[in-house]
């Protein structure tokens, strides 16, 4: 049975009509999806300093000193959930990495960390950077950088953020920090962390002393509003 011109219309009209209310209807949700999950990334990552911030000044025994790095410690949220040591293998520059290779069913996160007072750098602005290579790394690799004073931490930053976390599997890739040192800083903690599955291998870290023309590496936070905006609406979409 062949449709009339009018139905074929009709149901041509309906379709589109269906297609522009479901367009409608979800794009607030994907937007509001996208703050959520930039809320949950947020909120990761302030957790995540907090437990640097927590757990820098109590080193894991759990782990066996002789698989790590000279110099190096281990630190994290749950840093038993992962292996840590040196890969003769695979290295980006002289004859070894180090590596931070996550057990069945990690939690939160494990890092290598080393520390030393601050008296050199107080007043100045720094860089750190590393390259780093991952595979099937499932959630996120990243460096940071501390600066304390009277045990407490007074700067710190990691590249934690969507923009500069490292997943998946990638070839070497450099990180960096550029933080201001505070005068009153005491002691310096940096240090390279894997979050979830897989495994990172670290190498070619550097820390050195910048110009203030170097522009800090640190986002941003989000402003508060002082004041209503967009009463009337007449501003467009977010």
């Amino acid at each position: 049975m062949t449709m009339s011109l009018s139905a074929i219309i009709s149901s041509g009209v309906g379709g589109i009509a269906v297609a522009l209310i479901t367009y409608l209807t979800t794009r607030p949700r994907t937007r509001a999806e996208a703050r959520k999950l930039e809320a949950e990334a947020e909120r990761t990552k302030a957790e995540t300093a907090k437990l640097l911030a927590e757990s820098a000044t109590q080193l894991t025994s759990e782990v066996d000193s002789t698989d790590l790095p000279k110099g190096w410690h281990v630190t994290g949220g749950q840093p038993e959930d992962y292996s840590y040591g040196l890969d003769n293998q695979v290295h980006q520059s002289g004859t070894a990495s180090a590596f931070i290779r996550a057990r069945p069913n990690p939690r939160k996160f494990g890092s290598l960390i080393q520390s030393f007072h601050a008296d050199d750098y107080t007043g100045k602005r720094v860089r750190l950077s590393a390259m780093i290579r991952t595979k099937d790394v499932t959630q996120y690799a990243a460096i940071w950088l501390r600066v304390d004073a009277q045990g407490r931490s007074i700067a710190f930053e990691n590249t934690q953020s969507e923009s500069r976390k490292l997943s998946g599997t990638r070839g070497w890739t450099r990180s960096e920090i550029v933080l201001d040192v505070p005068p009153e800083g005491e002691k310096i903690l940096l240090g390279a962390f894997l979050s979830g599955n897989g495994c990172i291998w670290i190498d070619s870290f550097t820390f050195e002393v910048v110009g203030d023309d170097v522009p800090l590496t640190e986002e941003p936070a989000q402003e508060s509003s002082t004041q209503p905006v967009n009463l009337g609406f007449t501003k467009g979409l977010n």
